[in-house]
């Protein structure tokens, strides 16, 4: 039984890591053809304000434009670097409450299987709502 559940769980990995590598080569080639589409739109701003100022004024005012994007981006980052996360209290009890519960839950694993399945369920449940609710905060 175990064999044909590590089987099943090796088998879903492989897939799943197998799709992801595709999605994540779709979004490459996006963004590749994104920054191509990007380039000639900026091509296409350097013809017509070259025609009104000029080329060294059209590249002049292209320059300050993504100067003043990559600033704003430069920026954004930074907030997000260096902004407080609030942890999850659900999280801080299960952290402050699992190494006074191990012991136990060890002692039960060995003694009895089934006390022991209904510690792996209740741990698998903990961890998917804990997970979720991690999930939603962050």
């Amino acid at each position: 039984m175990w064999r044909a559940l590590s089987l099943l769980a090796a088998t879903e990995l492989g897939g799943a890591v197998r799709r992801n590598v595709v999605i994540f080569m779709i979004y490459g080639l996006a963004l590749i053809v994104f920054a191509a589409a990007c380039g000639f739109l900026i091509s296409v701003a350097h013809a017509l304000l070259a025609v009104a100022y000029g080329p060294i004024g059209a590249s002049l005012i292209i320059a300050a434009v993504l100067l003043i994007v990559a600033l704003g981006l430069m920026f954004v980052g930074f907030y997000m670097r260096h902004r407080v996360r609030r942890r999850s209290a659900v999280a801080t009890a299960a952290l402050v409450a699992a190494p006074v519960v191990a012991p136990a839950a060890i002692r039960a694993l060995a003694s009895n299987a089934t006390v022991g399945a209904g510690l792996v369920a209740g741990a698998v449940a903990l961890g998917a709502i804990v997970g979720r609710q991690m999930g939603r905060s962050g």
